[in-house]
């Protein structure tokens, strides 16, 4: 598959990569790591795109939760994924992700219109492509555009790994660990019971990282029974797990900051890791004002999207550990210099994943080159079916992932079988609402 000049190409490809991604930081839109069009064009011609084709389906979630008070839908009981393939006239594809809750029809759409900014070009090209696709478009930022581009840059970067017979954290720079420390499982908070069963049964699979989300249960801005109800569902899982197993709270977004604070300082004492999305996405200074507050660390950004919205957060240090998603915040190139930004901070980075096992691949890459790395999320349930949609050598050991040498995002995708795999319905939307019918959150 590969031209003539193909180990030329490799050695220039591979050395210049390391000095492109950490020498010119915030070079380009999408930061410095580049896969550039000289070592393709001025050493051999590289694989050109042909075309591209999407795969969009339903994936049940194992739940179906409904709010106690009227019994309305809290969430959906499927996710609808959607996988990009792009194919080049070499015969080396590459796959990315554009899922996303209720808008993975829309990112389809927007990929088979971006055809034509596509076809004929060097797939080697990674960030100029992508960079070339933004810069024709006058909304630079938004889930949309993000997630569709994030989409290609993966597929890019699995072409060039598989090109050069190396894992896309080579092309990166090189892996600065052997192993990802991950967090998945569950912390349920219908009741103290439920919890501490579900928590014990997660640590005896082998998890060493538990995350469930207080306060749902509150039907006013202020509610004080949902507070204390959180706080014990804390207290019993920290005494049925111990305390070397991690505890992660995500509050969506939805709490006001006040109640916020008020959770964190009577949970601190079980110390939890973070405490994730305290208040709704917006305002820095809010955020500011309840980081500086909470004895518990927060962490924050699976809403966020382009490089500038981080940077806000960063430069104000408006949190302690920042969550890209690498599959909505414009790929693994951008994830790559949001996270240099945050180190220059001395922020920890703890990526977001609600995807996925392309999302999931393409975070282990990523997570592999950053210094800055604290803990990666990914759903228990999900990884014990990641194995019906791609091949994969995630190895789950003491709490974390094992990094392999398969070259690209190190993943082979069931082609066949999830092309049968059904899209008949839309997800359901959330009725998320206070007791006097108020909307109370995300």
């Amino acid at each position: 598959m590969r031209n003539k000049f193909a180990s030329w190409e490799r050695r220039y490809f591979l050395r210049t990569m390391a000095t492109g991604l950490f020498g010119a930081a915030g070079s380009t839109a999408f930061g410095a790591a580049q896969v550039t069009a000289s070592a393709s064009s001025q050493y051999g011609d590289g694989p050109k795109i042909t075309g591209i084709k999407t795969y969009k389906f339903n994936v049940a979630t194992g739940q179906a939760i409904r709010d106690p008070s009227n019994r309305q839908a809290v969430s959906s009981p499927f996710k609808t994924w959607l996988f990009l393939k792009v194919e080049t006239d070499q015969g080396i594809d590459g796959w990315g992700e554009g899922s996303i809750e209720w808008l993975s029809p829309v990112i389809e759409a927007t990929l088979h219109e971006w055809k034509p900014l596509l076809l004929g070009r060097n797939a080697l090209d990674v960030v100029t492509i992508c960079n070339d696709i933004t810069n024709r478009l006058p909304w630079k930022g938004g889930p949309v555009i993000g997630t569709a581009i994030a989409a290609v840059n993966m597929a890019l970067y699995d072409i060039a790994g598989k090109t050069w017979g190396v894992p896309v954290y080579q092309i990166l720079g090189g892996k600065q660990r052997d192993r990802i420390k991950i967090y998945n499982g569950g912390i349920n908070f219908e009741s103290v019971e439920l919890a501490r069963r579900g928590a014990r049964v997660a640590v005896d699979r082998g998890a060493r990282g538990l995350k469930g989300n207080p306060l749902e249960s509150r039907t006013w801005p202020m509610d004080y029974e949902a507070l204390k109800h959180s706080v014990s569902i804390v207290k019993a899982v920290r005494e049925e797990v111990g305390p070397d197993v991690e505890l992660m709270l995500d509050t969506h977004g939805s709490p006001s900051p006040e109640l916020s604070i008020a959770f964190a300082e009577m949970v601190a004492p079980y110390r939890p890791l973070f405490l994730e999305e305290p208040v709704k996405v917006g305002s820095v200074n809010v955020l500011k004002e309840v980081s500086s507050k909470s004895p518990v660390p927060i962490a924050t950004g699976e809403k966020l999207f382009a490089y500038r919205e981080f940077k806000e957060v960063v430069d104000a240090r408006a949190c302690a550990f920042l969550q890209p998603d690498v599959s909505h915040s414009f790929g693994i190139t951008n994830f790559v210099h949001i996270a240099r930004l945050a180190e220059e901070a001395q922020m920890l980075m703890a990526p977001h994943n609600a995807g996925g096992p392309i999302h999931f691949a393409a975070m282990l890459q990523a997570d592999a080159v950053v210094s800055n790395f604290l803990i990666q999320e990914v759903s228990g349930y999900w990884m014990q079916r990641f194995g019906e949609y791609v091949d994969h050598d995630f190895e789950f050991k003491n709490g974390f992932i094992e990094l392999n040498d398969r070259p690209g995002l190190g993943i082979g995708v069931k082609e066949e079988h999830i092309a049968q795999l059904p899209y008949d319905e839309s997800m359901s939307y959330r009725q998320y609402r206070n007791a006097d019918g108020s909307w109370k959150g995300w």
